[in-house]
């Protein structure tokens, strides 16, 4: 990896409601709305990340179910803001419900869901930038360990502390890519709502930016994993691709320069 984050691409279901949610509601800053082949990308700042708020011209996905345990797939963001107070005000004034704000042990939380009603947490911390911070994505896997294969061995992030979940009889367990955790929670025998990202809304991929993108795609494909998009020139100079995980998951790879032009 060369990024010290992660960027989140959604696929909205009601992509004004979407913006309005996180630009107006949650206060991160616009960087700019891209024109693309069918459709609109709106990008945010997120910290280091970028939020990324795709429509699909004449597409209505239905959204993924958001709830952790109906199925597999990218259930969940979290988020730092310095005041959950003005946050809950601001989502008020545009639209949307109030913040229940939790104590967890000695730290203020909330939870709330976006327009596709995929689960948001936010966290309190008021060493945070004055916009939100992306720092963590949860996934609701099927199988940890070849969850942490392809994390660790083809992506190249690093692993980090296991926890009890109590409340879904799991553990969760976590791996960092840069600032950006992934957090990581087993629950078999679950629909996987995965795959192609506009077969739904929702949270539908993440992007992993490499310095070596022939050597990323070699493990993958040593390892076993479906590349669904091999590289394209999506830009001047910059390459894309797509890589599941063992659940479906796409993951885009990009690079500003590949090494190979095969």
């Amino acid at each position: 990896m060369m990024a010290e984050a992660l960027d989140v691409g959604l696929v909205a279901y009601d992509y004004d409601a979407m913006l309005t949610f996180y630009q107006h509601g949650l206060g991160m800053p616009l960087i700019d709305t891209i024109e693309l082949p069918g459709g609109l990308m709106s990008r945010f700042q997120a910290g280091p990340g970028v939020l990324k708020v795709n429509q699909q011209s004449g597409n209505k996905s239905d959204p993924a179910p958001g709830d952790l345990t109906s199925s597999r797939g990218m259930k969940l963001l979290t988020l730092l803001v310095p005041d959950l107070q003005v946050t809950s005000r601001n989502l008020q004034a545009a639209g949307f419900p109030a913040l229940t704000i939790q104590d967890h042990n000695g730290r203020s939380l909330a939870f709330t869901v976006d327009p596709n009603n995929s689960m948001i947490e936010l966290l309190a911390e008021e060493s945070a930038s004055p916009e939100p911070v992306l720092r963590a994505i949860g996934l609701t896997v099927g199988d940890m360990d070849a969850s942490r294969t392809f994390l660790t061995h083809v992506l190249g992030f690093s692993e980090g502390t296991t926890e009890p979940i109590p409340s879904l009889h799991t553990d969760k367990v976590e791996f960092k890519a840069g600032a950006t955790t992934l957090k990581l929670w087993q629950i078999s025998d679950l629909q996987p709502h995965t795959g192609p990202i506009q077969d739904y809304a929702g949270i539908r991929y993440l992007t992993v930016k490499v310095d070596d993108m022939d050597a990323t795609l070699s493990r993958a494909h040593s390892a076993g994993c479906n590349v669904p998009l091999e590289p394209m020139q999506f830009a001047p100079g910059l390459h894309i691709a797509m890589v599941e995980d063992s659940d479906g998951n796409w993951f885009e790879i990009t690079a500003v320069q590949r090494v190979n032009s095969s």
